[in-house]
């Protein structure tokens, strides 16, 4: 290998002297020692660009040269990077900081300014290779990445509300608001004398094609009721029976432990370690939705609008502007949502999201007991594929019979 002469500041390059190189490495350290090493290891497809301090190396960078990898010594990297990091040109180039083991405390540092990675230097050589060629790799990859436009998911089949549906609704909805605007402004004014908070509640739910929008509610729970639901799921109706589950603060998850071998795989879980295994194995058994008797949310008023239905009065809202439909399947909080995006349960969402429908007349209120998250996604798939002027008309008279339910759920 040659050695050449670097223009500014007779710092050193280091280049093949045969084929072009295929990489650029960028050296910023004092110690000859070791940036000789690492030229050498870098093999021959790479030139590697050595500076003894950051002044120059800046200088060198400001006219926008090719370099796919950069190395830096524990003394100038933790500074370095964010000068780096500054340029457009090279804010995608992995930056490597040289330690040795058991500098853990140089580690958090380097990795908090920015570091991609450290490059542990009293490994063997080959392992300092292996680290620097799967670097140049993903560098090359990241900057010969043609970007693709994003489109919007397509479904097998997208639903699209019937002329008679839309008619529907939109002749109903307005007919109802009308009529019981003065029962809906006397409700408005007993909200706010029963509790703190706005009379309007919005939720974010998914409905047709997983369209998210604000459905509209009386409030009937107290503010900030929502951050209350992780300390009430183990009172969800729809659960199944709770399984003793592993502790996430301990270093073995069961699965793990049965191997003899910690954890490889670590999320963080609410400032909480915990092993992804044991996360997607509870999961999967985790109901899809969420239903609580007597919610200690819910205040004095909003017992009433619930049991009454009363609460849902302001979502005829939705349905005129079309976000919702009369009968259709129930639009979903988020959270419940995500759970159902299997083949399966996700063709709930290829029908019309409703004020009503098949699930609400079929075991509310009529003391039967709650249905299985199953049944319900089963029947709201059922209506998807099977809905008709016919069924719709059934299901609004069934529905004026079931207005009243007869547990606080």
């Amino acid at each position: 290998m040659s050695i050449r002469q670097q223009s500014i500041n007779p710092e050193t390059t280091f280049i093949p002297e045969q084929a072009i190189p295929a990489f650029c490495i960028l050296l910023v350290m004092d110690d000859d020692i070791l940036a000789n090493r690492i030229a050498t290891i870098a093999g021959k497809n790479c030139s590697v660009v050595r500076f003894r301090n950051e002044a120059d190396s800046d200088k060198w960078l400001t006219d926008k040269q090719q370099v796919n990898l950069i190395i830096l010594d524990k003394t100038t990297g933790p500074t370095m990077v964010a000068n780096v990091r500054r340029k457009a040109d090279y804010q995608l180039v992995p930056v490597l900081v040289t330690c040795r083991f058991g500098e853990n405390h140089l580690v958090r540092k380097t990795l908090a300014a920015g570091v991609t990675d450290m490059l542990v230097i009293n490994e063997e050589n080959y392992s300092i290779q292996t680290k620097i060629d799967y670097y140049l790799s993903l560098c090359n990859q990241v900057q010969t990445f043609q970007p693709v436009e994003q489109q919007p998911p397509v479904y097998e089949y997208q639903y699209s509300t019937p002329r008679w549906k839309r008619s529907i609704d939109i002749f109903v909805s307005l007919l109802i608001l009308v009529l019981l605007s003065p029962i809906m402004l006397l409700v408005a004014l007993l909200i706010r004398i029963d509790s703190k908070g706005p009379v309007i509640y919005k939720s974010k739910r998914a409905g047709a094609n997983f369209h998210v929008f604000n459905m509209y509610k009386f409030r009937t729970m107290e503010v900030d009721a929502d951050q209350l639901i992780n300390q009430l799921s183990a009172h969800n109706l729809y659960a199944e029976t709770t399984h003793e589950s592993a502790d996430i603060g301990t270093d073995l998850c069961p699965a793990c432990s049965e191997l003899g071998i910690t954890c490889q795989q670590i999320l963080i879980d609410h400032n909480k370690s915990i092993c992804e295994k044991a996360y997607l194995s509870g999961a999967e058994k985790s109901a899809k939705f969420m239903k609580f008797r007597n919610d200690p949310r819910v205040t004095r008023l909003g017992t009433f609008l619930r049991n009454s239905s009363i609460d849902e009065l302001p979502q005829l809202v939705n349905i005129l502007v079309g976000d919702m439909s009369l009968v259709g399947n129930r639009p979903l909080p988020l959270y419940e949502a995500e759970k159902l995006t299997s083949n399966e349960f996700a063709q709930r969402f290829c029908g019309p999201a409703g004020l009503t429908g098949l699930w609400q007349i079929k075991k509310r209120a009529k003391g039967q007991g709650m249905m299985s998250d199953r049944e319900r996604t089963l029947l709201d798939i059922d209506y998807t594929n099977n809905f008709s002027f016919n069924t719709d008309i059934q299901i609004i008279w069934k529905t004026f019979f079931s207005l009243w339910q007869k547990e606080n759920v």
